[in-house]
């Protein structure tokens, strides 16, 4: 059964993978990340597109299991990010090579796909339709 937030929630999504997009090939550009770190950037917005398109795409249904996929995968990925820069800051005080607003966008993203985590997981409980 498809909840009332999905629709919003997969639009959410789908803009979320946009910017994600702008913002990797952004910072890959002008900071030059290795490619591996990029690639991995492109299966989290990879999945996100997927889950946000099959989610709008299939009205009678749900596609949640693909959103909780994505934002599963995003949050696993950012987590890593934001602490590997913070674990950093912790030991030399700086971040290398990055400038200090790259670990409070990281903060923040962090909470974003947190939250998000939790909202795709709900949609996909199987018990949530009882």
């Amino acid at each position: 059964m498809r909840s009332n937030i999905e629709t919003p929630f997969a639009i959410f999504t789908l803009t979320t993978a946009f910017t994600h997009f702008a913002g990797e090939t952004y910072y890959h550009v002008t900071l030059g990340q290795p490619l591996p770190a990029y690639i991995v950037d492109l299966i989290a917005i990879g999945l996100m597109l997927l889950g946000g398109v099959y989610s709008l795409k299939d009205r009678t249904g749900s596609a949640s299991g693909w959103l909780a996929a994505a934002w599963g995968f995003a949050l696993c990925l950012n987590y890593r990010s934001f602490f590997s820069r913070w674990q950093d800051l912790q030991t030399t005080g700086t971040v290398e090579g990055e400038p200090d607003v790259v670990i409070q966008v990281l903060g923040v993203t962090l909470a974003i796909a947190a939250i998000s985590f939790v909202v795709s997981m709900y949609l996909a409980a199987p018990h949530r339709n009882r």
